[in-house]
């Protein structure tokens, strides 16, 4: 693994699963690299003032009619690989499936993705 320094500013809020007191900083490996994921997931391309090419815009994915979830877990993970550096060397596993809502007619994808022990799950509809 590549000697990084990887303290960060802690994002949790009242409600997250895995929430703390609050923190200003967050120096633990694993929680930094979570952070960044979420925030990988949770921005659409554009959002971020400077990098245009940063987020998952999942919510425009998902409803592409010609986009697998092989090619979106294939750009997920193309986002980790540019954005998250910290996570060379660390195995983790990714997940991206499609599912169909019947009482409701709408599809949803869900994303799993685990690291040493921590799971993160994300729905989109």
């Amino acid at each position: 693994m590549a000697n990084f320094s990887f303290v960060d500013f802690y994002i949790g809020y009242p409600g997250h699963p895995r929430f703390r007191d609050p923190e200003i900083i967050e120096d633990d490996l694993v929680r930094v690299i979570i952070q960044k994921y979420e925030m990988i997931l949770f921005t659409n391309k554009g959002e971020l003032l400077g990098d245009p090419n940063f987020g998952g815009d999942l919510t425009a994915l998902l409803h592409e009619t010609r986009l697998s979830s092989a090619s979106i877990e294939a750009d997920i993970r193309a986002q980790i690989a540019d954005y998250i550096p910290e996570i060379e060397g660390i195995e983790y596993e990714l997940v991206v499936e499609f599912f169909d809502h019947p009482d409701r007619h709408l599809e949803y994808m869900v994303i799993s993705f685990t690291l040493a022990g921590y799971q993160v799950y994300a729905t989109v509809t």
